[in-house]
């Protein structure tokens, strides 16, 4: 009978069992693989932190590199394996030791570890570095978004690094005043700032806009640069600079047609992308859509409405009266406001108040993502009237409301450059290496997963399944009618100063005399945005005076009397081209309501007239009947006032009420109704931003919307 033993007792290893034999291999090929992974884990350890993912890669990685080993050397993977696992029996205690020594120490540093992270995590957060961000207000919302994310991704143990305060520019043309008094309210001013803290980031709508500011700001002691370096230090001898440094994406001018009038003109089966705007429009002409008005907005407060004008206006001729005709079109006085985003939101708002539909027979000139923003049913600015719709894809009403996108290849593309600002006295290292950990983050997450094209025009390319991201394509879910190109071509760039100069002479030239009712009812509260009646007209007027072109001229007076105010003191008149167009806004700012009522017919009668045509404009609350004894008698007498002074119907009254007083009350309708040639209207204040309501205004004072 056989067995595995021979006479003399030994083991027969030329007998021994094969099953039994690879268990055993397997186990110590186990044993060997895994003090391996404690070697290589320990190792990686030192350059980055300890994760079990790592050693669980680290594992199976061995592991399959020791399988494939026996795979394709067996006989030298066997001795390989027998010599080291008789090297390992005979340091077993050494190594036994080893491992408990380690395994020891590892429960200490855990120990401690975890007490460190238990005393860390009990700790108050400390005070976040703020960066301030200064953005066109077409890219607010997207801007908001990042910074958000950008303060989360950089935070530890929900403790934020940094703050990231995002508000909007005013527009290329007081951001240039801004620059060229050093972002001072005016030149004596040392510490009043202008439009808040002064900005470390400002993110403009195009290279054009920053081009045109960045003349300013080189004018006052400061620098500009073409780079963006790293680590530069600041020149003790400039108050400021700024540093270009590169694109964070593009989005090109859309026209955009509602629902009824984009029916008949959409046709999926031809090029997205017209050969130019002209084109564009004898298109949409011929589908028999006719249009009473683009909307753009007001080009002196937006980037993006200056960069389009000369698209409207067509190619350079010898007379103007194309470019007027053109400008006309382009600011209709029922739609004017200073930027995109106040417009979409006036749309969203007109929406969720009543049944009626949308102008059909208007055009709307937008950037694609603010359009995005608007379709995809985001924020829209700083508007809190204007939150997230999120009933978009389910209610019919909404529908009706959106807007589709029509290309043109010489509608400009916004490229919104990234432009640090070093300002003296601030320009620390921690916070020059705060801008720069920024700007990398957005170059690791871009503006594309917010609505942007990238640099060269191209829409981003993203699965359906992709949920995650706010990307372009996703708005073809809703713009089924809609056919959205790839790529849009760069048609070049105007200067802005050139583009002003021509808007210039397009629009008729404005002789407005401001008269400002001081009275002591005036300082009385305002009621909806809060503040007072004075504080709150003022601040429109302020806007008003703000956005005229060098050409107009402005006056101011007050029209309260007191024992030490006589009617018409103060009077300011300034060209609107003069550096001292300022002086009339610190005036508005400036006023206490501390008079006695004087009645508005004298108030408009005491007006210091000029030759040419006139429009005055009155800021009141209104008055009572017993404040106008004789009411038919006076109206009558300012009636016969008009007529002398402007017999060809040059002379205009604009009554902007402030409240509680409304258009229909008592002197003032009568006042209105009985100017001669309809030169009477009156206009309510309402809880819209005082940009938006003076941009009205001055666009109905221009183009005499009344009539």
């Amino acid at each position: 009978m056989s067995g595995p033993y021979d006479g003399d007792g030994s083991r027969n290893s030329g007998r021994r069992d094969e099953p039994q034999e690879w268990p055993e291999r397997i186990l110590q090929g186990l044993l060997i693989d895994f003090c391996c992974t404690l070697v290589i884990s320990g190792g990686l350890r030192v350059f980055d932190a300890f994760s079990w993912w790592n050693a669980l890669a680290t594992m199976a990685t061995v592991m399959l590199a020791t399988v494939l080993l026996f795979v394709v050397f067996p006989g030298t993977m066997h001795g390989v394996l027998e010599w080291t696992w008789k090297a390992l029996r005979l340091t077993a205690p050494a190594t036994a030791w080893t491992l408990a020594g380690a395994a020891t120490m590892a429960l200490v540093l855990l120990a401690g570890y975890g007490a460190y992270n238990l005393w860390d995590g009990a700790r108050p957060c400390g005070q976040p570095l703020e960066l301030r961000m200064l953005t066109a207000q077409d890219s607010l919302t997207a801007l908001r978004g990042a910074a958000q994310d950008f303060e989360r991704d950089t935070g530890k143990r929900g403790c934020r690094k940094y703050s990231v305060t995002v508000v909007p520019e005013p527009g290329p043309v007081a951001l240039s005043d801004g620059f060229a008094r050093l972002w001072r309210s005016s030149v004596s001013a040392e510490n009043e700032q202008l439009f808040g803290p002064q900005p470390d980031i400002w993110i403009p709508s195009s290279t054009a806009e920053y081009e045109y500011v960045s003349h300013a700001a080189v004018s006052e002691s400061g620098r500009l640069t073409q780079s963006c370096p790293p680590t530069a230090k600041h020149p003790d001898d400039d108050t400021h600079s700024l540093e270009l440094c590169g694109s964070l994406g593009t989005s090109p001018l859309v026209l955009a047609l509602f629902p009824k009038a984009n029916a008949p003109v959409a046709d999926s089966r031809t090029d997205p992308i017209n050969s130019s705007t002209e084109d564009l429009l004898k298109t949409i002409s011929d589908a028999g859509v006719r249009l009473r008005n683009i909307a753009r907005p007001v080009p002196e407060t937006s980037g993006a409405a200056l960069a389009v004008t000369p698209v409207l206006y067509g190619p350079r001729s010898a007379g103007d009266a194309e470019a007027a005709e053109a400008e006309r079109f382009a600011e209709p006085a029922d739609l004017v406001t200073p930027d995109t985003v106040s417009l979409l939101c006036r749309f969203r708002l007109q929406m969720a108040a009543s049944g009626d539909g949308p102008p059909d027979d208007v055009a709307v000139i937008a950037p694609e993502q603010v359009l995005f923003d608007y379709d995809m049913g985001f924020t829209l600015g700083d508007d809190d009237r204007c939150h997230r719709v999120d009933l978009l894809d389910r209610d019919p009403k909404y529908k009706q409301w959106q807007l589709y996108p029509h290309y043109a290849s010489d509608l400009p593309l916004l490229d919104y450059p990234f432009v640090k600002i070093r300002w003296q006295g601030q320009d620390s290292e921690e916070r020059n290496a705060a801008v720069n950990e920024f700007r990398r983050w957005l170059k690791d997450n871009p503006l594309t997963m917010r609505g942007f094209r990238d640099r060269s025009g191209k829409a981003p390319s993203v699965s359906a399944e992709d949920k995650e991201n706010d990307t372009l394509p996703n708005i073809q879910s809703f713009l089924e009618y809609s056919k959205l190109p790839k790529k849009v071509p760069y048609p070049g760039r105007t200067g802005f100063q050139e583009i002003l100069d021509r808007i210039k002479n397009a629009r008729p030239k404005s002789s407005i005399h401001l008269m400002v009712d001081a009275s002591t009812s005036m300082g009385s509260a305002s009621g909806g945005n809060g503040g007072s009646r004075l504080g709150r007209g003022a601040a429109v007027l302020q806007s008003l005076v703000s956005q005229l072109q060098s050409t107009d001229r402005v006056d101011l007076q007050f029209s309260a009397t007191s024992p030490s105010i006589g009617l018409g003191g103060f009077r300011v008149e300034q060209n609107a081209a003069s550096a001292n167009k300022e002086t009339i806004m610190r005036n508005l700012q400036a006023m206490s309501a501390t008079g006695r009522d004087t009645a508005l017919d004298d108030i408009v009668e005491a007006t210091d007239l000029a030759r040419g045509k006139q429009e005055i404009v009155l800021l009141t609350d209104g008055q009572g009947p017993k404040s106008t004894p004789g009411l038919d008698s006076r109206t009558a007498r300012l009636s016969d006032f008009f007529r002398r002074h402007a017999p060809d119907g040059r002379l205009r009254l604009t009554v902007v009420l402030t409240g509680p007083a409304t258009c229909g009350d008592t002197p003032v309708r009568e006042i209105v109704a009985s100017l001669p040639d309809r030169a009477g209207t009156c206009v309510e204040l309402d809880d819209a931003p005082e940009a938006t309501q003076a941009a009205r205004i001055l666009s109905d004072l221009r183009w005499g919307g009344r009539a």
